[in-house]
């Protein structure tokens, strides 16, 4: 389970805010539709693009974004908003506290022949239902915005089972992750279920001249879109290797339509070493003419200890452990 505390042992955190995320949670009246929020919905943070990381340090996007359960009447007909509001909270590090998102005024909407990701009314015979934490602050609300797609007349907009709503192209969710220093705006990110078993796992095994490390990856939204590290082992410079904590695991990748595999950066946090080490980066060169691969150890707080040399770097397409 990545958002674990440690590498085996699943969270047990119920959400911050006990408030019901809307008006009703009772039996839905047959007039009326509703956006459902399951128990227990989660979604982990993803890592965008190294060229849109915005300056931040490796493992920054990591964090658990919880909604509170319970139903949101929709609006009766299309182009209409709602006030609403569905409580929210994030957990930014293993150990840390999970924090409610300011309540304020929401809004939840209905639109006609449309999904995630598509002009309006290009969709035929779907509706997308859409909630933002800020209306005025278009288009994607100030640090939550999320949009279901369900067949026309839809009565319940029930955000489970997440693996089919992503696997189907059918959820999007923009969360946010804290300012990279603490008086910056909180960043804009994308939001995937935290467990997926039914996608391949990648291994891309990297030879270096000081040893070897594996690093298993797989899509994190809609298949092949943007990306998660499930787990890196192996043992470089005398360091042996075996993490697959979401929060010590970093996979950064794409520019294209945020592609996923496209001039990777792969990370992994270890014990800190008596040298320092505590980092080991992978990394494709986006500027070189060819494949470039290179490689680093880093101290904790980020900095660089020493080059490593890549000898060679090989993809196994499914041949990845699945670990979460």
């Amino acid at each position: 389970m990545p958002c674990s505390r440690s590498l085996r042992t699943t969270l047990a955190l119920a959400l911050v805010s006990a408030a019901a995320a809307c008006v009703d949670d009772t039996t839905t009246p047959l007039d009326e539709r509703v956006l459902r929020i399951p128990e227990g919905f989660e979604l982990c943070l993803v890592s965008p693009s190294p060229f849109t990381f915005q300056g931040a340090p490796l493992f920054h996007y990591r964090g658990v974004l919880r909604l509170g359960a319970g139903d949101v009447v929709l609006p009766s007909g299309p182009h209409v908003e709602a006030e609403a509001w569905i409580a929210n909270s994030l957990q930014s590090t293993a150990d840390g506290p999970e924090v409610a998102g300011a309540e304020s005024r929401g809004a939840v909407s209905l639109a006609p022949d449309s999904a995630p990701g598509e002009p309006r009314g290009e969709k035929l015979d779907w509706e997308l239902a859409a909630y933002t934490d800020d209306p005025a602050a278009e288009p994607w609300g100030q640090r939550l915005h999320l949009q279901v797609a369900y067949p026309t007349d839809t009565t319940e907009f029930d955000l489970s089972p997440l693996p089919l709503l992503d696997r189907e192209g059918r959820l999007r969710v923009l969360a946010s992750a804290p300012g990279v220093a603490a008086d910056d705006p909180p960043l804009r990110v994308r939001a995937a279920p935290c467990e997926r078993d039914d996608l391949d796992v990648d291994r891309v095994d990297v030879t270096l001249a000081e040893g070897a490390i594996s690093f298993h990856t797989r899509p994190a939204i809609s298949r092949h879109q943007l990306g998660f590290t499930v787990l890196a082992e192996g043992e470089v410079d005398g360091i042996a290797i075996d993490v697959d904590s979401y929060w010590d695991l970093e996979y950064s990748a794409g520019d294209v339509n945020d592609a996923y595999g496209f001039q990777p950066v792969m990370a992994v946090r270890f014990a800190e070493q008596a040298d320092g080490a505590c980092i080991l980066v992978v990394r494709s060169d986006p500027h070189a003419a060819e494949t470039t691969w290179l490689a680093e150890l880093l101290d904790c707080a980020q900095n660089h200890l020493r080059d490593l040399t890549v000898e060679s770097v090989d993809i196994a397409h499914g041949a990845g452990e699945p670990r979460w």
